[in-house]
């Protein structure tokens, strides 16, 4: 319950430092509530809260407008973004307790991710047969 509160009030000031400019925001499973979507849709004019259970949410799915379908499409990808920076550049555990310490961690992180992006596109236009070039996804 108090980490249901906090998730509000933090989202609430988020809004306020960004002027209101947050339309929408997609949340896990575990956070659906009706209160917890009333008071979402005070702060954020379009929030996205899936119910948890497999009857629930495919009553919601079947119900739910484009937006909220899109909303749950870009969860997905927000969470495998997070995964790939504790996979892949070692964002498992900061030792740094301060905000400023956790937040420099994070930039951290981001950054070594964006550079190793960077540097296999760099890589892939001079060499596309090169091993770093190639995607280890299976191709559709």
């Amino acid at each position: 319950m108090q980490n249901k509160i906090s998730h509000l009030i933090e989202t609430r000031i988020v809004q306020d430092r960004l002027q209101g400019r947050i339309e929408e925001a997609s949340f896990d499973r575990g956070f659906h509530s009706p209160e917890n979507q009333e008071q979402l849709a005070e702060i954020i004019p379009h929030p996205c809260l899936p119910k948890p259970g497999v009857k629930q949410s495919a009553e919601q799915q079947a119900n739910a407008n484009i937006r909220f379908h899109k909303a749950r499409q870009r969860h997905a990808g927000v969470e495998s973004a997070i995964g790939a920076l504790q996979n892949g550049n070692g964002l498992k555990r900061c030792r740094d307790r301060t905000e400023r310490g956790f937040a420099r961690y994070v930039a951290l992180g981001i950054l070594g991710r964006n550079l190793d992006t960077l540097v296999k596109l760099v890589i892939r236009q001079q060499n596309a047969a090169c091993e770093v070039a190639q995607s280890r996804r299976k191709s559709a």
